[in-house]
Formats: structure tokens, C-alpha cells, sequence
């Protein structure tokens, strides 16, 4: 909020920033993210990304309503139901997208 210029290494220390990698690592580091997170549902992915960005400019109060919401619409579908059995079963889990 002060504006001040903060280093790599700062953001990285307060939660800023996950990585701080020299620039010849940089593509592998970020394609690497990107490939642990299409791991994960897509339909769950995609509503994290759209909670934080439609919440960006909403009250605490109508984000969590958001939230909410659109949690109730991946709850029930078949990859919320896939994760924790894949789990269970000691199985990578096979989303569908539905």
C-alpha cells in the first residue's frame, strides 16, 4: 500500500510470489505449475479462477455469496465425487469435466 518497490526475495518471504527462480529456469518452473495444476478438476480449476476474478471488485460479503454459489454448482457433480474416491483408493483421479 506504500508503494515501495519490493525484491523478488521479499514478495517471496510475506507469500507474494510462489517461486523466485533464476530467469533460465523461469519457463521450466511455470510450465511445471501449470502441468500440477491440470492435474487437478477441471471443473474445480475453473471455478477457483472465476471466484477470484468476478470477486475482485465485490464486498467480502458478496465474494463468500459468490463463492457459495459456486460451490454448490461443482459440489455435485462426478469429478467432485472422483477426487476423494481416487483418494481413498490410492488411484491418480481420472476428471472428466463433469
Amino acid at each position: 500500500m506504500t508503494g515501495d518497490r519490493v525484491t523478488a526475495q521479499r514478495a517471496y518471504e510475506v507469500g507474494l510470489v510462489n517461486y523466485v527462480v533464476p530467469q533460465a529456469e523461469l519457463m521450466a518452473r511455470a510450465t511445471a505449475l501449470a502441468e500440477r495444476i491440470c492435474q487437478n478438476g477441471p471443473l474445480a480449476v475453473r471455478a477457483v479462477k472465476e471466484s477470484a476474478m468476478r470477486g475482485l471488485n465485490m464486498s467480502l460479503e458478496d465474494g463468500l455469496r459468490l463463492e457459495s454459489h459456486i460451490f454448490r454448482a461443482v459440489r455435485d457433480t462426478e469429478d467432485s465425487k472422483e477426487g476423494p474416491k481416487a483418494f481413498a483408493e490410492k488411484r491418480t483421479p481420472q476428471f472428466t469435466g463433469r
